[in-house]
């Protein structure tokens, strides 16, 4: 009888996990953010932020496939909401909250810094400080949040501000090559493309303030066609490392 049972209870699992795997996959939207969000040869995807999900969802049984695409894309593709799909890695914002559903949060950031050329005046030693004078530059990324911390600052700053699309190693060399005096980002994030030279110690330095707060969670965005069970058993592997 035992052994009855045991083979009940595997044949039992085996339905279980065919039973979540039923359906279309659930796409996954990634843009290539290291070192969060890292796609590789064939799409083949790792990162920081990568990584726990590749976990929970293995643990979760959930059928997923990998899909690359441009941020901004993404975002269009959620406040439509055409199908079932989820972006990694995103912060969460009380206006996105109004056309998708998140996750738990699957990692966190460092604390952000300033990243700014080597030409850049050694006595601003605040985020207030940069942003009230009127003669500094201050480049922003098109769609980008930076945390409710900066996003509040740059509503009120007396710094001009100047927006791109350009992608982050673009933005990099556009402070190395003096076209804007100054850009936030995680310390991580910067510390990343230095390492891999994208932009070189002798042309930049980073600045870190005592009053910038802990860096901010990330999470999976999701369209509101996506299942709230999907969510919550995405949710239990995670917690279940």
């Amino acid at each position: 009888m035992k052994g009855i049972s045991w083979l009940a209870f595997v044949l039992l699992e085996a339905a279980a996990a065919g039973a979540y795997a039923a359906g279309p996959a659930l796409e996954l939207h990634i843009v290539h953010r290291p070192p969060y969000l890292v796609v590789g040869p064939n799409l083949q995807v790792s990162g920081s932020t990568v990584e726990p999900v590749l976990r929970a969802v293995e643990k979760a049984h959930l059928d997923v496939v990998w899909r690359e695409m441009p941020a901004l894309r993404q975002l269009a593709l959620l406040r439509k909401n055409s199908g079932k799909f989820c972006s990694v890695g995103w912060y969460k914002t009380p206006e996105r909250e109004k056309f998708a559903k998140y996750s738990n949060p699957v990692s966190q950031d460092g604390p952000w810094v300033a990243v700014v050329s080597s030409r850049f005046p050694r006595t601003a030693a605040t985020v207030d400080g940069i942003l009230s004078d009127a003669k500094m530059t201050v480049l922003v990324k098109e769609g980008f949040v930076y945390g409710s911390y900066l996003d509040d600052k740059f509503s009120t700053m007396k710094a001009a501000r100047m927006t791109t699309a350009g992608e982050t190693p673009q933005l990099f060399n556009m402070i190395a090559a003096g076209r804007a005096d100054v850009i936030f980002a995680p310390k991580e994030e910067a510390e990343y493309y230095l390492a891999h030279g994208v932009m070189h110690a002798e042309q930049m330095r980073f600045i870190t303030f005592k009053e910038m707060p802990q860096g901010y969670y990330r999470y999976l965005m999701c369209s509101l066609q996506v299942d709230d069970s999907d969510i919550a058993r995405f949710n239990a592997a995670l917690i279940a490392k």
